[in-house]
């Protein structure tokens, strides 16, 4: 009997193995309709597991299938996943199928890649990465992968993301976390259709989410990151453990002391160096003047390289060895130039910074957001910021990498909260002043000169970095003139706390005016029109965002030809809106043509119904732009 049931039970097993080899998986016919529009790749199944066990272990498993319906999505067959020394990735497989759920291959583990992630601006990175590439281009097709993460340290809690990338479309997306009863973590929920499902079960906290049926979101102009509209869960730990240090996410002062603790005992310059330093600053310099040279002390003797490795690459290598060794990443730079200062007196800070395009807002929710350092000096009525891994930029100075965001001062009391400062819409400013020579034949030489101002003087001054070729080729592309020649050019900084450039050229413009009998037709602007127009949205998904207030002021000065005078002029131009102003107007003077122009564009995050209006705004202004100026010849 025991015999028989035996083979019942193998011949049942073998049945349910032979009919799941032919029940297709993850056939492209079985996607909804709705996800598939405006989609390159669609995620079919992901399923991520994520199990606290204490504040220094902590375990993830996942499983994700993901349809490329063409080839413009076949990146994301690519599998990546990084690991560390507080890391490991294990158990990896990857299963190919084809358009109709049939398998077409496993990957086979001698095709893992295992690399180093150095990139090109580090020295050293303990950052390893898994990778896969399918090599399949049969397009549908499916690869399915799944792996297990072990990390360290709870401090790598962070949460999850419906968005997976733009023109990609999740079907079902489940995210599990299991936590100890007794242990301490907060979240908040972005976007989200349902909220968390919760329950206690062996001894354990369980929360689960799940989304299903996101469409494919495109990237639209002027968007607000995916972090302002899409569906999100932020999560992290009340405290965690790295190595034999300590964290805690209570608050930001609680936070801010973990780095303190870090960073203690790193701050050993050597004596030569302060003495060095000593006999370059003397008692009739003011403060910034102090600071200003130890800055630049450091800008010419260090270089910027990145160093990613140890207690979760947070920790900066001593002062010391940046001394000895003239090189350090944001942090080992910043620590430098912190413990310099304060060696001669000076309450310097080092500062927690999310640097780029995107800063987080959410002052209320605690959490490491921070990918960058910086330094801050607070005086008794002014505070210097220092961006310690630019070698070019005056002291005080903050680009558009780092400025206008909430950072973290790391005190010994513990963090604190601050905002780094920004330029207003009349710091924030390009302005064009040129003189325009026109000949009877319509032909015009001039002569221009353009500031930049604010963040834009970041923008600009990687002129002074490239060689006469490169300098040339970017100054041509950058003059809004359809046919002309660069006769010369000359480039002049003004490395102040408020920093500006300069760029003046020379210019012959061979078809500037159009001739048409005894008339002259001229453009007034005629280097700096409004000409790219984002298009209309009629379902636009996102907010707007104009990240930066702007200005451009313009004064242009036009020489009539002998024997030529003005027939017609535009009369003056006012816009003004909710986004910005404009204004432009000409008049004569004797033989010449002045016109004056300017803009200004609010910063702002605006609802999405408001992004067509702003598209109107623009097209007014790029036709008032376009107005002409007429002269004919006197009889």
């Amino acid at each position: 009997m025991r015999l028989r049931y035996k083979l019942i039970f193998a011949l049942f097993v073998f049945t349910t193995l032979a009919f799941a080899k032919k029940t297709p998986m993850y056939p492209v016919s079985a996607i909804p309709a709705e996800l598939l529009k405006g989609a390159d790749a669609v995620v079919r199944k992901k399923s991520t597991v994520v199990e606290v066990v204490s504040e220094s272990k902590m375990y993830c498993s996942e499983k994700f299938a993901i349809t490329i319906l063409k080839e413009s999505g076949k990146d994301k067959a690519l599998f990546r996943e990084s690991y560390t020394n507080l890391s490991s990735v294990s158990n990896i497989t990857a299963i190919v199928y084809d358009a109709l759920g049939k398998k077409v291959k496993s990957i086979p583990t001698g095709e893992i890649n295992d690399f180093t992630a150095i990139s090109g601006a580090s020295l050293y990175e303990d950052r390893r990465v898994k990778a896969i590439d399918p090599k399949y281009s049969v397009y549908p097709f499916t690869v399915e992968y799944t792996f297990e993460k072990k990390y360290n340290s709870a401090y790598y809690l962070h949460g999850w993301y419906a968005f997976q990338g733009y023109n990609t479309a999740v079907e079902d997306y489940r995210f599990k976390l299991l936590v100890p009863l007794d242990f301490k973590f907060h979240y908040k929920e972005y976007n989200l259709p349902k909220t968390a499902e919760e329950v206690e079960e062996d001894e354990k906290r369980q929360l689960f989410w799940q989304i299903q049926n996101y469409k494919a979101p495109q990237k639209e102009v002027l968007s607000a990151h995916y972090e302002h509209w899409g569906p999100a869960v932020a999560i992290a730990p009340n405290r965690f453990e790295i190595n034999d240090y300590k964290g805690d996410l209570n608050s930001w002062a609680s936070f801010g002391r973990f780095f303190f603790e870090l960073n203690k005992g790193r701050d050993n310059v050597p004596q030569a160096t302060i003495d060095h330093l000593a006999t370059m600053l003397n008692e009739n310099m003011s403060d910034y003047e102090k600071i200003s040279t130890i800055y630049q002390y450091s800008q010419k003797k260090n270089r910027y390289i990145s160093i990613q490795e140890g207690i979760g690459a947070q920790q900066p290598f001593e002062a010391e060895t940046v001394d000895r060794l003239s090189y350090g990443d944001c942090k080992a730079l910043s620590n430098y130039v912190v413990s310099i200062l304060r060696n001669f007196g000076y309450n310097a800070y080092y500062v927690l910074v999310q640097a780029g395009e995107e800063s987080f807002s959410e002052k209320d929710f605690v959490n490491d957001y921070f990918n960058h350092v910086i330094a801050c000096v607070p005086l008794d009525t002014d505070t210097i910021w220092l961006e310690c891994t630019n070698s070019f930029i005056p002291c005080g100075y903050l680009g558009d990498f780092t400025d206008d965001r909430n950072v973290l001062l790391i005190t010994e009391e513990g963090g604190k909260l601050v905002k780094t400062p920004g330029f207003d819409v009349d710091e924030n400013n390009q302005s064009i002043k040129g003189d325009i020579k026109i000949f009877d034949d319509g032909s015009a030489s001039g002569k221009a000169l353009i500031s930049y101002k604010g963040s834009l003087y970041s923008d600009e001054y990687g002129l002074l970095l490239m060689d006469e070729t490169d300098r040339r080729k970017k100054i041509i592309k950058s003059i809004n003139i359809p046919h002309f020649d660069l006769i010369d050019y000359e480039i002049v900084q003004h490395k102040l706390r408020k920093p500006w450039l300069d760029k003046s050229l020379s210019i012959s413009i061979p078809g500037f005016a159009s001739k048409m009998g005894e008339r002259l037709f001229f453009s007034l602007n005629g280097m700096n029109k409004s000409s790219v127009i984002p298009p209309y949205s009629r379902n636009r998904r996102s907010p707007m965002m104009i990240s930066r207030s702007y200005s451009e002021c313009d004064s242009m000065t036009y020489l009539l030809p002998e024997d030529y005078k003005m027939e017609a002029i535009p009369e003056p131009v006012e816009l003004k809106s909710e986004f910005g102003e404009y204004r432009s107007k000409a008049k004569i003077i004797e033989n010449r043509i002045v016109y004056e122009r300017s803009l200004k564009i609010w910063k702002g995050q605006y609802p999405k119904e408001r992004y067509n209006d702003f598209v109107e705004f623009l097209e007014k202004i790029a036709k008032y732009d376009e107005v002409k100026a007429v002269l004919v010849k006197s009889s």
